[in-house]
This record gives structure tokens, C-alpha cells and sequence, in this order.
């Protein structure tokens, strides 16, 4: 399905949204991208785009960033001159390899090459406004499956079709239960940074045992929270540490380790107790799961 000038964004996804509601699918009935930046942006055009294809690189996972509030920053550092037209297209790898969330339509202002050891180019690129009510709320499907991150615009102008809108742009998400918890790092910080109500609420309203998982090594760590804060204010030590000021975990994600390390951190809860439990009742707990996990012998607990 193809939409004039004179349709706006909103009527377009209307339409789809409503077609695929009634049909129960989507009946043929394709809403393309491009067809969506041509309306939010008229001098857009495939030809004068790249598209950034944000996968996983080894170090960094996109979508974390993006959520954390840091993609611009990220993108804006190329090892390639890979943004040398007008227009970039940014695109973030949702779950599987045909599956990308909309991350924003930028417009190329300058590149820097910043000298070092190894070429880095620093991008300054400009958000298009009209594009922006649909990052972090647009999924979209691509038959294009290359390795290449980078492709020009006119290679995926047919390809990416919408498949699902969002009512809200794409965060953290709401407090899942206490038994459903299971954060990284990069989730935690985000947590904590943007002070997310749903979380801190549940989190400062219980004490317990909490697991710390380094997905590097496979060790296990077992922690108490029994202040006044409950786990959240212990967790909160976590995101600005990485170690809680724990031994074990301070020779291993301290100062003097790389800063990729702490992506190799989980949290979850074993279990949670009321905050009037004593003191005594969260020791003996914590000392149960150091047994059953042994977590003295073979993880990061030194007691």
C-alpha cells in the first residue's frame, strides 16, 4: 500500500493498524518505511540514504544502549566513514535476525576524524522531528539477512515492512514480580538512573536474597538486603560499583578490571522476606543458599 503527500503518518498507520485488526492479518496490505519517511521528511529519499543495521558487535548490545539513552552518542563513533550521505536510517536488531526497531531518521551534519592509533570517525547527526513520536515504538521486518551493517538505502527500499506499533516508545518495562526478576547490568543501571517507579516501589519494599550471575566465568554470588531500603538500595550500590563493595567481586569487577566485565553481570531474587524481618532471619537464609549453591566453594562468596 503506497500513501500520498497529502495522507498524513497517522492516517497511514490508521489504516493498518485497522486493516489488521479487522482481518485478524495483514491480508497483503504493507506499510514500508520508506513510504513513512517520504511523509515525515518529503527531501528523503532511498538514494540519498544509509541505513545503520545496530547489531550486537562484541561489546555492546544496541537495544540496551538505546534503552540506557545512549544510542545517539554510540552511533555517532565509526571506526568507517559509514554515514556519506545526506540521511541515516537507524535501525535496532529486536530478538531475531528479520526482526528491527525503528531508532531514529538522522540527518548527516559533519564527521570528524579523531586521531589515534586506529581511525575513529565522530558523526554529528541531527534527529529529523517529524520522525521522532515513532522511534522506539515502530517494528519492522527485513528479508535482508547480510552481514553488511551499513547498506545504502536503495538495497532495503522494498524490504522493511511495519509490523507491529507500539502505544508507548520501548523502556525497561514495568516491574515483572518478584519471581520474574532478571536484570544485566545494562538493565539494572537503567533501573536505577531513571529512578523507574514501578521497580523502586517493589525493590524498597523488601528485604532478601539476591543472586548475582557472571555469565563469563559461570561463578555465582549470594547477597543480603536487610537495610532499610531493602533490596533496591542495595541493588543501587551494584549499578554504581559493579561490586557492592563485595571482596570477591571487587578483585573481579573492580577498578582495575575492563569495562566490558560488568556486561557479564545478572541480578535476580532467590527469595524476599518483609522488611521487619530481623537481621538473624535474613543471615540464616543467605547462609542456606550459599549451601545449596555452593557458592563458598565454587562462587564468589568468601564466608
Amino acid at each position: 500500500m503506497r500513501f500520498s503527500g497529502s495522507e498524513t503518518c497517522v492516517d497511514a498507520l490508521r489504516i493498518h493498524n485497522e486493516y489488521t485488526r479487522d482481518h485478524d492479518c495483514l491480508g497483503g496490505v504493507v506499510l514500508n518505511l520508506f513510504d513513512l519517511l517520504k511523509l515525515w521528511e518529503p527531501a528523503f529519499s532511498p538514494e540519498k540514504a544509509k541505513v545503520h543495521l545496530a547489531r550486537y558487535n562484541g561489546e555492546d548490545h544496541p537495544l540496551d544502549v538505546f534503552i540506557q539513552g545512549g544510542f545517539d552518542k554510540w552511533q555517532s563513533r565509526q571506526s568507517n566513514r559509514n554515514f556519506k550521505l545526506p540521511y541515516v536510517v537507524s535501525l535496532i536488531q529486536a530478538g531475531s535476525p528479520t526482526r528491527w526497531l525503528f531508532a531514529g531518521l538522522f540527518r548527516t551534519v559533519e564527521c570528524v576524524e579523531s586521531v589515534g592509533p586506529k581511525p575513529v570517525y565522530i558523526y554529528t547527526l541531527e534527529r529529523v522531528p517529524a520522525a521522532e513520536e515513532w522511534v522506539g515504538r515502530l517494528y519492522l521486518s527485513s528479508n535482508y539477512t547480510k552481514r553488511n551493517s551499513y547498506p545504502y538505502g536503495e538495497t532495503l527500499a522494498g524490504d522493511l515492512a511495519v509490523t507491529e506499533l507500539l502505544a508507548e516508545r520501548l523502556s525497561i518495562g514495568q516491574f515483572p514480580g518478584f519471581k520474574k526478576v532478571n536484570l544485566t547490568k545494562s538493565q539494572l543501571d537503567v533501573v536505577v538512573q531513571q529512578n523507574v517507579d514501578s521497580w523502586r516501589s517493589a525493590l524498597s519494599s523488601v528485604k532478601g536474597i539476591y543472586l548475582i550471575t557472571d555469565t563469563h566465568t559461570g561463578k555465582l554470588y549470594v547477597g543480603k538486603a536487610d537495610g532499610a531500603t531493602g533490596i533496591w538500595g542495595r541493588w543501587c550500590t551494584y549499578s554504581t560499583t559493579n561490586h557492592g563493595h563485595n571482596v570477591a567481586l571487587k578483585r573481579e569487577f573492580g577498578i582495575d578490571a575492563p569495562p566490558e566485565r560488568e556486561k557479564d553481570l545478572r541480578f535476580s531474587l532467590l527469595e524476599i522476606a518483609d522488611l521487619h524481618a530481623m537481621p538473624g532471619e535474613i543471615d540464616a537464609r543467605e547462609s542456606h543458599w550459599k549451601e545449596i549453591l555452593l557458592t563458598r566453594s565454587h562462587g564468589y562468596n568468601l564466608n
